[in-house]
């Protein structure tokens, strides 16, 4: 097996799954290879900073006021073919900077843990201006045109489920490896929950339910959900994370009647595993990182208001799956909540089994692994005038 010396990694920050994976992959490879030079570039930030800020704004903003015109956008999009005009003009998006990052770092591999530089990436590749292995990392458990292309070398697929949609659209088998999303090594370690529940002050009799705003927050309602919760408080416990969104952990923080129920109230979290490995119960989003840690670690999900796209494949996949109930509205959430967790806590007790047996805590080191053995051949890069640079390098190495 040839040594990996440098590998690049192509991502974006939208939402936090796309980078968390990316970060999960760097940490994995440079375990197994500690030599390697591994970086991670976010893509649209770095080639197109305006473009990025108002990508972003129009992101959050339709997740949070307007998901019908997100689904729209997604659904939309999500049958382009290469050839279409649309596809072209996004495969060119930031091409000749992409192409001199490439000349001028020179890695053995690129992963794209976002879909859009994997187009440009392929764009390249049919231009014959690099055929460097092109790997992507799908983040989703959701069949997407957009990470679909031509010159892709192997896809990493979340599950069999997305393989087999990927085999439906034309990708070989032997292109396709089931890995899982890669997660942090702190969600695949075990944990003592009676440990975990200490620290929080927290009984270890009563039953935890956790509510997750996602990485921004953007479960508005989370405070008015805590509140019909917070009613139940002799009969469970309740955490809340507000994640990014200020004003809503202002407006948590704010409610008398979550304090006298003793209700734990966080921001952004960076050690959110812990919180995880301490609950019974998880209401939360569908974003394919959150879902790959609480499978990770055996928790079972409310799934509340997915964004419409890859989020509702999410739940399909999870529900589909039995680790997962879907929750329409917030009386739903209540009754699933006790139905779960006072009611029939061996309905919990399967869901977390179901949870632990389609999990891939391995999944960061399997892909560190591929990339490695992909690193094995003569690879040839753009050229000075393809990079829009004046080296005399000749583009190869090895």
């Amino acid at each position: 097996m040839a040594r990996l010396s440098r590998l690049l990694i192509l991502s974006a920050a939208y939402g936090e799954g796309h980078q968390q994976a990316a970060r999960a992959v760097e940490a994995a490879v440079t375990t197994l290879c500690p030599e390697a030079d591994v970086q991670i570039l976010d893509y649209l930030h770095d080639v197109h900073p305006r473009l990025d800020a108002m990508a972003k704004y129009f992101y959050l903003q339709s997740v949070k006021y307007a998901p019908t015109l997100y689904k729209w956008f997604y659904q939309s999009t999500s049958q382009l073919t290469p050839q279409s005009l649309i596809q072209r003009q996004l495969n060119s998006l930031g091409i000749e900077t992409l192409a001199a990052t490439l000349h001028n770092f020179r890695p053995n591999i690129v992963l794209a843990t976002f879909p859009t530089p994997a187009g440009v990436v392929s764009m390249l590749k049919q231009q014959g201006r690099t055929n460097i292995p092109l790997t992507t990392l799908i983040t989703d458990h959701a069949i997407h045109s957009q990470w679909i292309h031509p010159q892709t070398d192997l896809y990493f697929a979340p599950s069999d489920y997305v393989r087999e949609g990927l085999m439906e659209r034309g990708t070989s088998p032997d292109r396709v490896e089931v890995t899982g999303i890669p997660v942090r090594e702190a969600f695949c370690r075990p944990w003592n929950k009676a440990e975990l529940r200490r620290e929080l002050e927290l009984s270890e009799e009563k039953p935890i339910l956790l509510l997750m705003g996602g990485a921004y927050g953007v479960l508005g309602d989370l405070g008015q959900v805590a509140l019909q919760l917070a009613k139940y408080s002799n009969q469970l416990q309740l955490i809340v994370v507000a994640g990014k969104n200020e004003r809503l952990y202002q407006q948590l923080c704010g409610m008398p009647e979550l304090a006298e129920a003793g209700v734990k109230i966080f921001g952004f979290v960076r050690d959110v595993y812990r919180l995880m490995a301490a609950s019974d119960l998880m209401l939360t989003k569908a974003g394919g990182l959150t879902v790959s840690e609480s499978m990770a670690l055996g928790l079972p999900l409310i799934i509340y208001r997915p964004i419409p796209g890859q989020e509702i494949q999410n739940c399909h996949y999870l529900t589909k799956a039995g680790t997962a109930c879907l929750a329409r509205n917030q009386q739903e959430i209540v009754d699933i909540s006790l139905r779960l967790l006072i009611d029939n806590p061996e309905e919990i007790r399967k869901m977390r089994q179901r949870a632990l047996a389609i999990r891939h805590v391995n999944a960061a080191e399997v892909i560190a692994q591929r990339l490695m053995a992909l690193a094995n051949g003569r690879i040839v890069y753009p050229t000075p005038k393809f990079a829009t640079m004046s080296a005399n390098s000749t583009g190869v190495v090895r």
